[in-house]
């Protein structure tokens, strides 16, 4: 089949937060009620946000992308990945490469060459900035986190002209969680004036981030939480009603998925009193370990384990890094924090979580089990239980037309949706 595709990542939302909540997500549980329904579409190793973007992107796994962590290894410290740190093509670039006008609203990891229109994330600086390697963060780096790549000015054609104002708002002047809800709006806003526009893009990537912080901070399945998944809901409901203002509705494909599940914790384990003279960087549960010389891992493994963390295989990292970074998993309802800045007191190994709800537990943990649905003309309703991380990917590219070949997995559309 050949569509238009609309693909609307909703961060941190479980399989089993959308299962229990999906009769208060009017929007979300329309498309599912229509189209192709995945229970639970499995995670990335680590099941944290930028490997799981990654993988949505490009179809394929960490340790063939490159991007195995929501920070990785470079020039002696642990740096947020950028859409150069990609090994292989997005499915941006391919669209683009067939000739497809491309939208990418918020998306990371999308390189703006492979875009019509281009607005950075607005969580990427912060991400950048705000831990302890972030005197690495070059200005080159910085200056591309509020890249706006728009050089024919649709978005200001489109009646959006707010644009420095964005960036503005994008420097966290008022608190994280009010300037997120703001700025979700206003990238949401961005993609109706796009769809709404003379020249609606073939495919438009785009991000709801709110979800993930909000049960980060407030608790998995607390009522904030929920009604920030609520929330997203609502933005989405956005998008339908300007296709259904405009007659649009089936030109376009929706796709919504998470990057990962979410699960409550416990006890957060500070790795800098346990193994202090050593570099590493948390994924959330799990938890990267820089090796430097021999004996490293086993010294590591040995202090961790009184305190139940397991050493992981490295299958998922690139074959270059392997050796150099070891992953750890934290126990069930533990995760590995940074010791807050503001704690006083003598340095202890556990305490209390500053994040009272996350992700990246033990690789196959149902808590990180995610959320997907597919829904449009031509997509006929199923409901499929499990689907593997790799199979998101050449599910979307079967809907635009585009050759399946460059992914490891099969798409979830029946051969006979796609003729």
């Amino acid at each position: 089949m050949q569509k238009k595709l609309i693909s609307i990542l909703v961060d941190g939302v479980s399989a089993d937060t959308f299962e229990k909540y999906a009769h208060r997500l009017p929007n979300m549980r329309q498309l599912a009620e229509s189209g192709l329904r995945v229970r639970r579409l499995k995670s990335t190793v680590p099941a944290t946000s930028v490997p799981g973007r990654a993988t949505m992107l490009t179809g394929l796994g960490p340790s063939v992308h490159g991007i195995y962590g929501n920070h990785i290894f470079r020039d002696d410290a642990f740096v947020a990945p950028l859409a150069e740190d990609l090994l292989v093509p997005t499915i941006a670039s391919h669209a683009r490469r067939a000739g497809l006008d491309v939208a990418s609203i918020g998306q990371a990891l999308v390189d703006p060459r492979d875009t019509s229109v281009h607005i950075s994330p607005w969580w990427l600086r912060g991400f950048m900035t705000g831990y302890r390697f972030s005197k690495m963060v070059t200005p080159e780096a910085l200056a591309a986190s509020r890249a706006i790549h728009d050089p024919e000015d649709r978005l200001a054609r489109a009646g959006l002209t707010e644009m420095e104002a964005f960036r503005d708002a994008a420097d966290g002047v008022a608190p994280h969680l009010i300037s997120g809800l703001a700025l979700d709006q206003f990238l949401n806003r961005a993609v109706v004036a796009l769809l709404g526009s003379d020249q609606p893009p073939d495919l438009v990537l785009t991000e709801i981030e709110m979800p993930d912080a909000f049960q980060h901070y407030l608790g998995y399945h607390s009522p904030a939480g929920v009604w920030s998944v609520e929330f997203a809901d609502m933005l989405i409901g956005n998008l339908l009603a300007v296709l259904e203002r405009t007659g649009c509705r089936d030109d376009y494909v929706i796709a919504v998925a998470s990057d990962h599940g979410h699960g409550p914790v416990d006890t957060a384990i500070y790795p800098e009193a346990i193994i202090p003279e050593m570099l590493w960087m948390t994924e959330g549960a799990s938890l990267y370990v820089l090796l430097k010389s021999a004996g490293d891992l086993e010294r590591v493994a040995e202090r961790l384990l009184p305190y139940g963390v397991e050493l992981w295989n490295n299958d998922h990292v690139p074959e270059n890094v392997r050796g150099t970074v070891a992953m750890f998993v934290a126990p069930p309802r533990h995760s590995f924090e940074e010791r807050p800045g503001d704690a006083s007191g003598p340095l202890v190994a556990t305490g209390s979580p500053h994040l009272i709800s996350t992700h990246g537990f033990r690789p196959g943990s149902p808590e990180d089990d995610r959320m997907f649905i597919l829904s449009g003309d031509g997509i006929a309703p199923q409901v499929i239980e499990v689907a593997d991380a790799e199979q998101f990917t050449p599910t979307l590219a079967s809907v635009l037309g585009l050759p399946l070949e460059p992914y490891a997995g099969r798409s979830l559309i029946a051969e006979e949706s796609q003729l």
